[in-house]
C-alpha cells in the first residue's frame, strides 16, 4: 500500500530581524513535525527594523528568487502543501504575498496560510483593488490559522474553505534565579522600542503616579529602537523626570539569553500598552507569564486572548494612560496580587501557551492537509 505523501514547503519570514512573527516562524522551522517532511523556504526580506516594509530593488530581486526557490523545491520534495507567514499590513508586504502566492499557489493541491501580524484585514477593506487582490491569493479554499479569535484575518467571507484558531506557544527554559528584595515596584516593557508600542504611554503613567504618590517606581525598557528620532524624543521625555528621585528609568538596551530571562525574573510586573499597527498575539506576554509575571496591556488585537482580565492582569483601552495609571497603582495598594496572579500566569502558560501545544497543533492541520 502506498505511503502517503506527507512533503510540505514551509515557506516563512525568519530572523534577522528579530520580531514576534520572525522568531514564531524559526521556532517552528527548527521543531521536529513528524509525520510531516519539512521542507524549508527561509525569506529574510529585511536586513534590521529600520528596513522592514521599504521596498527596495534588492527585495524586488530577492522575491524573484524566492519564487524560483519555491517552484525548484516543490518538484524536488513532491510536496503537494504549500504553509506560508502572510506578511504585515502593508504595501510591500502585501505586494510580496501577491507575488508569490500568485506565482506558487498554482503547483499545490493545498495552501495552508498561518497570519502572525494583526490589521491586514483593515488594510485590505481601504482598497478596492487590494480586497479583489486580496480575495485571489488569501481565498480560493486556503485553510487560514489565525492566533486569536479577536484578530479578522482574511478568511471564509475571503473564500477560504477553513479557519483554525490557534495560539503561539513557547518553551520557556528561563534560569532558575532567587527575586532581589526592593522598595521599588519593578516594571518591565520588553519588544520593539516603537511609539505604537505605547512606550511613551508608560512613561507618562509613571510619572503622574510617582509625582502624585509616595510610590517608588524602577521602569525598565529592554529593546531595539525603530529609529534614532523615537529615540532621541525618549531621552528628552526622561530627562524631565530627573527631579522624580522614585523614579529609575535606565537607558534602554536589547537583551539577549540570559540576560533577558535575568530581567524577567528580576521584575515585578510586565506592561505592555501596545497600539501597534501589525500587533497580533505578543510572544512577550507569554514569555512575561511563564516568568510568573503578572500583565497589564492593551485591548488590542490579540492581547485578550493571552491575558485573563483580573485573573493574569488587567487590560486596558488602547491610549488611556488614565486607566493603564490606574492599574499601576492598583498592584501599588495591593502588593499580593503580584504574587497572587503572577501564579496564575504561569499556570496559565503552563496549561495553554506551551510550545510543545501549538506545534501538535499545526502538526494535525498540516497532516490533514496532505491527506485531505
Amino acid at each position: 500500500m502506498a505511503q502517503p505523501n506527507m512533503n510540505v514547503i514551509l515557506a516563512g519570514v525568519v530572523p534577522p530581524p528579530v520580531h514576534g512573527a520572525s522568531l514564531a516562524t524559526r521556532a517552528l522551522f527548527d521543531a521536529d513535525l513528524s509525520p510531516v517532511r519539512k521542507h524549508l523556504l527561509e525569506i529574510r526580506s529585511s536586513k534590521n527594523l529600520q528596513e522592514i516594509g521599504r521596498a527596495s530593488w534588492g527585495k524586488l530581486f530577492g522575491l524573484i528568487g524566492l519564487v524560483v526557490r519555491c517552484i525548484r523545491l516543490k518538484f524536488r520534495s513532491k510536496a503537494q502543501v504549500l504553509y506560508y507567514t502572510p506578511g504585515s499590513a502593508g504595501f510591500v508586504p502585501f505586494v510580496r504575498d501577491l507575488v508569490f502566492l500568485g506565482c506558487c499557489r498554482v503547483f499545490f493541491r493545498r495552501t495552508v496560510l498561518h497570519y502572525h501580524s494583526g490589521g491586514l484585514n483593515d488594510y485590505l477593506a481601504r482598497s478596492w483593488w487590494r480586497r479583489h487582490c486580496g480575495r485571489w491569493i488569501y481565498g480560493r479554499k486556503a485553510w487560514a490559522l489565525t492566533l486569536s479569535k479577536h484578530v479578522a484575518v482574511p478568511s471564509i467571507d475571503f473564500g477560504a474553505e477553513r479557519e483554525y484558531e490557534v495560539p503561539n506557544g513557547l518553551n520557556i527554559d528561563s534560569p532558575s534565579q532567587l527575586k532581589k528584595q526592593s522598595e521599588f515596584l519593578r516594571i518591565l516593557f520588553l519588544g520593539n522600542l516603537y511609539e505604537e508600542k505605547g512606550i511613551f504611554d508608560l512613561l507618562l503613567a509613571c510619572q503622574q503616579i510617582v509625582s502624585s504618590t509616595t510610590a517608588r517606581i524602577h521602569l525598565q525598557y529592554v529593546g531595539k529602537w525603530p529609529d534614532d528620532a523615537t529615540a532621541e524624543k525618549f531621552r528628552r521625555l526622561v530627562a524631565k523626570t530627573q527631579s522624580l528621585e522614585h523614579l529609575q528609568i535606565p537607558e534602554p538596551t536589547a537583551l539577549y539569553g540570559d540576560d533577558k530571562w535575568s530581567a524577567y525574573a528580576q521584575s515585578d510586573l510586565f506592561v505592555f500598552p501596545s497600539y501597534y499597527g501589525s500587533e497580533n498575539f505578543p510572544l512577550v506576554l507569554v514569555e512575561a507569564m511563564a516568568s510568573g509575571l503578572p500583565v497589564i496591556a492593551s485591548r488590542w488585537r490579540g492581547i485578550p486572548s493571552v491575558v485573563a482580565e483580573g485573573v493574569t492582569g488587567f487590560i486596558h483601552e488602547p491610549r488611556n494612560t488614565e486607566e493603564l495609571q490606574q492599574y499601576i497603582q492598583k498592584f501599588i495598594d495591593s502588593p499580593g496580587l503580584l504574587a497572587t496572579m503572577g501564579q496564575a500566569a504561569k499556570s496559565a502558560y503552563q496549561e495553554r501557551l506551551t510550545f510543545e501545544k501549538h506545534r501538535d497543533q499545526v502538526v494535525g492541520i498540516l497532516r490533514d492537509a496532505c491527506l485531505g
